[in-house]
């Protein structure tokens, strides 16, 4: 009875958790298509960020643009799992943090991964955003504030053994609300921004359990029931 209630509120509410993240995207004048790699790295790259940084969506816009498959390790407020080992790596505590290990390359500003990976990656040198310079930031920052600081704060869960898959772009204000659950649970996830077939909707994958499930909602559903702390 309890879970059936918390579905029916969450359904409620669904709507306008729905209309902020495609506030969130309007924000962004549409970057973070899903693109396919004009180059195929033979090792996922690795980011550490988390969805509530706006300078960690600039990178993640460039990721989901290029189509390149990425190792993501979220690193939300007061996470344990994947935060301190940035300060480890890279010497200090800022996000995102990018790790390119076919090039032995690792570096932390969200505009030089950006430019990275539409040089190295991509089929375009660069973005529109990009060349906005500071407007760029600014409309990263309201973006963010549309969100209501959704994907910012650790939540308690479970850790997978394996990572997960997750089919989604960047703009997609569906597919936003998945990373943000997913952020704020700490799992560590492949993301693609374009499956194999084609399509951008969003889609899971576990591997732990042999589990596939289409839709944003079901996902998050799933998510919170399997690994939910």
């Amino acid at each position: 009875m309890v879970l059936s209630m918390i579905r029916f509120i969450g359904l409620l509410f669904e709507p306008i958790n729905w209309v902020l993240s495609l506030l969130a995207s309007v924000l962004r004048l549409g970057a973070g298509g899903a693109g396919k790699p004009a180059v195929e790295p033979a090792q996922p790259l690795i980011v550490y960020e988390f969805e509530g940084c706006p300078y960690c969506r600039v990178a993640r816009e460039a990721i989901s643009e290029t189509g390149v498959p990425v190792l993501m390790r979220p690193c939300p407020k007061g996470g344990k799992r994947f935060r301190p080992r940035v300060s480890e790596l890279g010497g200090k505590e800022q996000f995102p943090y990018f790790i390119d290990p076919n090039a032995n390359i690792s570096m932390y500003e969200s505009t030089d991964i950006a430019r990275y990976l539409y040089k190295t990656y991509g089929k375009r040198w660069s973005s529109t955003m990009l060349l906005l310079g500071p407007i760029n930031g600014m409309l990263s920052q309201f973006g963010v504030l549309a969100r209501l600081i959704r994907g910012t704060i650790v939540r308690r869960s479970l850790s997978p053994d394996q990572p997960l898959e997750f089919v989604g772009m960047e703009r997609g204000p569906l597919a936003r609300t998945v990373k943000e659950l997913l952020c704020e649970m700490e799992i560590e996830y492949y993301w693609r921004s374009r499956s194999g077939d084609g399509s951008s909707a969003p889609k899971l994958m576990d591997p732990n359990t042999g589990r596939s499930i289409s839709g944003a909602f079901k996902i998050r559903s799933y998510l919170l029931k399997t690994y939910g702390g």
